[in-house]
């Protein structure tokens, strides 16, 4: 079932088997029985997953009035910061940086079938506002040329300069920067969702951000020695910030590749994400939040995923999960926020 918002294109559903067989194959060679434990296929190496809530705004306009957003409430929350690359290396090194969002205690049939009664909401953000493919097909070139040469870049800059993808190879290089710490980034979702009946974005921005630099020396875990140091005494708390679409045409929900301009619509405050002061880094909460599983389609339907990428996303974060959780001879359970670690 597809919004009225989506157009798919042609060869898009044999596009997305493609990518799950690519990915899948990946998957099981990087992790063959007996090999350790399996991680995600993208952001596997976390910083920590932090205790939060989620603080809906009152009175809000009347547009954004819907979904989790319908009245003032106050979800429990778990967040997970993250490093995006598929293999786990240095803070230091340039990488995509992840802030996962998944709500408890959220009421209504969700949109996955196997988890049609599950009582989360999840919202998946990294700290650029564009993406670097299009599309299903996209993905399908990006991966066999990785694959087939070993060079990711040459399916941005390959042979033929009359063929180059500038705009993709530019949105990518943004994405992979170095950064200071995880609650000095702004992050979006860079793909769109419904807010209701309307295509919108969503973003989350540091209401008082630490004032850090990167160290002489980083050591290899930096940014979750950050957390801990930050987390210890204080706390953080982020905007979280939704981008409605005014101009279908300027603001396109099938290319991701776009900037919505804010211009045409600013970002509006809905929601505060409060992480206070707490200690995370137990062997327990690092093992739970290895086993937390997040997709975007962990969602009621007034915010469901649109546009290719999401769709793509459906299945094969599904078989990741999967995968990974039977590897590792662990349910696919979803949290209730009550957790408790000693």
């Amino acid at each position: 079932m597809t919004s009225e918002h989506e157009e798919i294109p042609s060869g898009e559903s044999e596009a997305i088997d493609e990518v799950r067989r690519l990915v899948m194959a990946r998957m099981a060679k990087q992790y063959p029985p007996g090999a350790g434990p399996a991680r995600r296929d993208a952001h596997p190496k976390h910083h920590g997953v932090v205790r939060a809530e989620f603080i809906v705004e009152g009175e809000l306009p009347s547009e954004y009035r819907v979904g989790i957003f319908r009245e003032a409430r106050t979800f429990a929350a778990w967040v997970r910061f993250s490093n995006g690359s598929g293999v786990v290396q240095r803070d230091i090194v340039p990488d995509g940086r992840g802030m996962a969002i998944k709500l408890m205690g959220v009421d209504g049939r969700k949109l996955l079938a196997d988890e049609a009664d599950a009582a989360t909401q999840d919202f998946l953000l990294i700290n650029h506002d564009v993406f670097f493919v299009k599309d299903a097909k996209d993905y399908v070139e990006l991966f066999k040329i990785g694959e087939r040469d070993g060079v990711p870049n040459r399916f941005f800059l390959g042979r033929n300069p009359f063929k180059w993808r500038l705009k993709e190879f530019a949105n990518a290089k943004k994405t992979r920067s170095q950064i200071a710490h995880p609650f000095s980034a702004q992050y979006w979702s860079m793909v769109p969702f419904l807010m209701g009946e309307r295509p919108a974005k969503f973003s989350a921005r540091p209401c008082n951000p630490p004032s850090a630099s990167i160290p002489e020396q980083p050591t290899r875990d930096y940014l979750r020695e950050a957390m801990v140091r930050h987390l210890d005494r204080d706390g953080i708390d982020f905007d979280f910030l939704v981008q409605l679409q005014t101009d279908p045409r300027r603001m396109p929900v099938e290319d991701p590749r776009v900037r919505w301009d804010e211009s045409l619509s600013p970002y509006r405050k809905v929601a505060t994400v409060r992480i206070k002061p707490q200690t995370f880094d137990t062997p327990a909460q690092q093992a739970f939040a290895e086993d937390l599983s997040y997709t975007p389609w962990h969602c009621i339907p007034e915010h469901r995923p649109l546009g290719g990428v999401n769709r793509c996303r459906e299945s094969v974060y599904r078989e990741i999960s999967s995968f990974r959780h039977q590897a590792n001879g662990k349910p696919r359970l979803e949290p209730t926020g009550n957790e408790v670690f000693d």
